[in-house]
């Protein structure tokens, strides 16, 4: 079976979440694509919305907040958002592109090719299976506009809402969000702090702020190394954001329980490692978490699904959430000495997130193909 995934490089989440479903795909012996579709006009086209994307999300997080705010208002089944007609204009070169490849099905992690299979599909031009996967606790706006076969939601609550908006519940899936075979293997916390070269006894705090270092890092850091006790250390994750790097390493670098990671591709091991784990609520990042079990604590959001991502995590016991930096720290500080609440957190991180959800969707995906389940329809 030949599967073209879609997905678009605003924030990295999206990007995750493919690949763990291609690796998932080709494990079942599917041919699997990954591409960006923007970068069929042009791979700088490509680049340029991702970097506006990311400006507005780090740079201007009200803006962007408020923005979703407007979006959520507008947004409706029947509708055609700006964010459609936008997207839209790739049809011509997806469809093209489809239809040379000689695809069998394609499966989206993000709104933005979704709505231009929607625009194929209600012009009867699409004729393939078209899934679409969830990778954040809510219902973003105008994914309910959208007309996949099947969406994959994180689990039922998340799915409730799709129903709210609409969305058949035939349609609805709750087979959680994918993650990476890296994110699920267990190295173990001893060979996790050998690896990574962290002294025995000590105590770990890794804070993260995603793949674009946000959540007000800089001041949680801060403020952990005010406070926090004798034999903790810090290990601070600045993913691509190059300045916030500098700036920690400017005004820290003579406290040497901080170490500062820029982009690596050891998050899983920094994760498994700690003793608390303090992130912005990025959609991937908490469940790879969960997935990992660690004890978890969530910081500043950008502001809209992360947001909801946070409040999530928090209503089912799966992590603490507190935005401002001194309460994020008191929060994590007071988790670190409280090994029941630890464990009390992992509990509900094994019976809430579903570890191995790229493989249940490969499998829902290939089986459809198998059985010509979806696909050849013209949606309203």
């Amino acid at each position: 079976m030949k599967v073209l995934i879609l997905s678009c490089s605003m924030g990295q989440g999206h990007n995750t979440a493919a690949e763990a479903l291609r690796e998932a795909l080709a494990a079942c012996g599917a041919d699997c694509t990954m591409l960006d579709h923007i970068s069929l006009k042009s791979e700088r086209a490509a680049l340029k919305t991702a970097n506006a994307y990311i400006r507005s999300a780090v740079f201007a997080p009200h803006l962007f907040g408020a923005a979703y705010r407007i979006a959520n208002a507008i947004s409706s089944r029947n509708g055609r958002s700006p964010v459609y007609w936008a997207q839209a204009k790739y049809a011509g070169l997806l469809g093209e592109h489809i239809r040379q490849g000689e695809y069998d099905a394609v499966v989206t992690s993000h709104l933005y090719p979704a709505e231009t299979l929607t625009y194929l599909r209600r012009r009867g031009m699409l004729k393939i299976p078209f899934f679409a996967v969830m990778t954040d606790y809510t219902c973003s706006p105008f994914w309910e506009e959208t007309r996949p076969d099947v969406y994959f939601t994180p689990s039922e609550r998340i799915s409730e809402i799709f129903l709210k908006k609409g969305v058949p519940r035939e349609q609805l899936l709750p087979y959680g969000i994918p993650v990476r075979r890296t994110a699920r293997a267990q190295q173990g916390k001893i060979t996790a702090r050998e690896r990574l070269g962290i002294a025995p006894g000590t105590r770990l705090i890794t804070v993260m702020g995603g793949s674009m270092g946000g959540g007000r890092m800089a001041a949680v850091v801060r403020e952990l190394l005010k406070h926090a006790p004798e034999g903790v250390s810090v290990a601070a994750l600045c993913g691509s954001n190059e300045s916030l790097k500098r700036h920690l390493q400017k005004h820290f670098s003579q406290d040497g329980r901080l170490r500062v990671i820029g982009y690596t591709d050891q998050v899983a091991l920094w994760m498994e490692a700690c003793d608390v784990l303090m992130t912005k609520p990025g959609g991937l990042t908490c469940t790879e978490a969960a997935v990992k079990q660690v004890p978890l604590v969530l910081t500043a959001p950008i502001p809209g699904c992360e947001t909801c991502n946070a409040a999530y995590f928090e209503q089912l016991g799966l992590a603490s959430r507190a935005f401002a930096p001194d309460a994020a720290v008191n929060a994590a500080l007071a988790l670190l000495d409280n090994e029941a609440a630890q464990q009390t957190m992992r509990n509900m991180q094994s019976l809430r997130v579903n570890a191995r959800a790229a493989d249940d969707i490969a499998r829902e995906i290939l089986r459809a193909g198998k059985d010509g389940a979806y696909g050849s329809r013209r949606s309203p």
